[in-house]
């Protein structure tokens, strides 16, 4: 496995591109980008009862304590 900042179970505040806001979450998984030429970490984030979302680390922005 790859050397990640965060670990799951980890509370996190990030930037969602897609609803142009800072998201509160926590991250439920984490892998390397399995494209040749992306070698980026992802985060997979559970955001509420429904909602799960996959991001890079560079839009994580503070990791929250709980």
């Amino acid at each position: 496995m790859i050397n990640s900042k965060y670990k799951v179970g980890d509370h996190v505040k990030f930037f969602c591109k897609y609803k142009n806001e800072d998201i509160i979450g926590e991250i439920i998984n984490v892998r390397q980008a399995n494209l040749n030429w992306d070698y980026n970490i992802r985060y997979q984030i559970h955001i509420d009862l429904s909602y799960v979302q996959w991001i890079e680390e560079k839009y994580i922005i503070e990791k929250i304590k709980r």
